[in-house]
């Protein structure tokens, strides 16, 4: 488990639209196109799961390092997760 990530220096683009997204290593996560993103804290199981809703962003504002977003329950479009060491 990383919970010592630091500033951001990678960031993707994921695809939730058929299956989960989930790296237990950590991420934090944005999204282009607002809606819900249904997703797990970092140290959290998967029945700890919340669903937000999220405004459209080109920064990375959530402070939450995450582990999961899981495909159903989330309608965000172009969804980027960031890493960092």
């Amino acid at each position: 488990m990383n919970t010592n990530m630091g500033n951001i220096i990678s960031q993707k683009l994921i695809n939730v639209s058929s299956v989960d997204y989930t790296d237990e290593n950590g991420f934090f996560f944005r999204c282009q196109g607002a809606g819900n993103i249904k997703h797990c804290a970092l140290n959290d199981a998967d029945n700890l799961a919340v669903t937000d809703a999220f405004d459209a962003s080109p920064k990375f504002d959530n402070p939450e390092v995450c582990r999961k977003i899981f495909h159903t329950g989330t309608t965000a479009a172009l969804i980027y997760v960031g890493t960092g060491v």
